[in-house]
């Protein structure tokens, strides 16, 4: 084995993993919470991943069966419902507790509700 080949395949064998992968994407987009962001969309997130926002929509649909933006969406949504239920956020209104989830106002989390209710 020439040396060339014995370092090609240690640094192969060793690097981090492939950004696609559903580990990373995970750690971005669920940990951070990066679906909370308001500007939060696939032009935004792809370069994280250093990867084309095709490659996120594909990602996405094999891991989740959603677009990004459907499950950017689903977890605002999701997010939204927890955040109803904690007794220490009776005070904040409605609006405020769907602005804290993401969405830009009142109106996309109606339009994001009917959609869901209707396709259930």
């Amino acid at each position: 084995m020439s040396l060339l080949n014995f370092f090609k395949e240690f640094v192969s064998s060793h690097r981090q993993n492939d950004p696609t992968s559903k580990i990373v994407f995970d750690h971005y987009f669920f940990d951070s919470k990066y679906y909370l962001q308001p500007t939060a969309s696939s032009e935004d997130f792809a370069p994280v991943l250093n990867i084309e926002g095709e490659i996120l929509d594909k990602i996405t649909m094999s891991y989740y069966g959603l677009s990004f933006i459907e499950l950017i969406n689903e977890n605002r949504y999701q997010h939204f419902m927890q955040e109803l239920k904690r007794p220490f956020n009776e005070n904040l209104t409605i609006e405020s507790l769907i602005k804290l989830s993401g969405f830009d106002n009142n109106e996309s989390f109606v339009k994001y509700a009917k959609e869901k209710q209707q396709n259930a």
